[in-house]
């Protein structure tokens, strides 16, 4: 009856969600989270770091955690959060001393070897190209079309506006775009 009653408001209707252990938490988005910091750090220690800081912090707060929002977005929040902060500490010395092509690398799919090779250079530039953006375009960047998060949830994750990501993701295109065109 009150579900139906909400509805017919148009208030969203709150179903009780299981619980979520902290531990199945990790589990399931490590790989996500040291993704995210690998792409904004630009170097694999530094993606370790933040993803260790990150599950640190979310298991000190996790009793403060709404069960009722996504556990994804809330380690996303997190791990970009902690990613800028380290990228920032570090400065100019992170970017000196990052190999872009070690922190940019990906397994290879099955595939012809001469095609596989052509993608596999495609990757490491637009990874290249990524990992010189500032920071402000990098992050939704990354958030976006590696994490392929929607535009609210990046929103949601860097707490800004859903039209100031939608800006950022503009901008961020027009000089990847630019970069990838120049060194042509």
């Amino acid at each position: 009856m009150a579900a139906s009653v909400a509805l017919q408001l148009g208030f969203p209707v709150t179903a009780t969600a299981t619980p979520v252990t902290f531990a199945d938490g990790v589990r399931e988005h490590q790989d996500e989270v040291y993704g995210v910091a690998l792409r904004i750090t630009g170097d694999r220690d530094a993606a370790l770091d933040v993803a260790s800081s990150t599950f640190l912090k979310a298991y000190r707060a996790f009793d403060r955690y709404d069960q009722v929002r996504p556990l994804r977005h809330w380690f996303l929040r997190i791990a970009t959060n902690e990613a800028i902060s380290y990228v920032r500490k570090r400065g100019r010395e992170l970017r000196r001393t990052v190999d872009v092509e070690e922190a940019t690398a990906l397994p290879d799919s099955k595939g012809a070897p001469d095609t596989e090779s052509v993608a596999r250079e495609d990757r490491e530039r637009i990874r290249a190209a990524v990992s010189l953006l500032p920071e402000l375009y990098r992050v939704v960047i990354v958030l976006r079309y590696f994490n392929e998060l929607s535009v609210d949830e990046i929103a949601h994750i860097t707490r800004r506006p859903a039209s100031t990501v939608g800006v950022q993701l503009l901008r961020g295109r027009a000089l990847l775009r630019s970069t990838l065109e120049g060194e042509r």
